[in-house]
């Protein structure tokens, strides 16, 4: 213990920078998230910032849940999130994500 401490210590005294912490990638929010409704937002999210391929395994996990509810969508419609996750993977298909950013970026 005295040992930590001298060493903890002395980092403090040199100014040792403080770690940062590592920001999860794409596909570890993908796997440890659970909430279909989260998942669909955070592969639209991806799909919109480019990351395809993360954004097709977030929606890819969604269609594969056994989820026996529907989420209301934006738009107040009450769909399976199931259904969602296929529109999201149709979307990514036609490249519809890449698209509504262009829109967005010439605006």
């Amino acid at each position: 213990m005295i040992v930590q401490s001298l060493i903890v210590g002395a980092m403090m005294v040199q100014g040792a920078p403080a770690a940062e912490p590592l920001a999860p990638t794409p596909i570890a929010l993908i796997e440890s998230q659970e909430d279909p409704a989260a998942l669909l937002n955070l592969g639209v999210k991806l799909a919109e910032q480019g990351e395809t391929e993360a954004a097709r395994r977030a929606f890819e996990k969604v269609r594969s849940m056994r989820i026996d509810y529907t989420l209301e969508t934006t738009d107040g419609r009450y769909v399976y999130p199931a259904d969602l996750a296929r529109d999201g993977l149709r979307m990514l298909d036609r490249g519809e994500f890449a698209q509504q950013r262009d829109k967005v970026a010439t605006r």
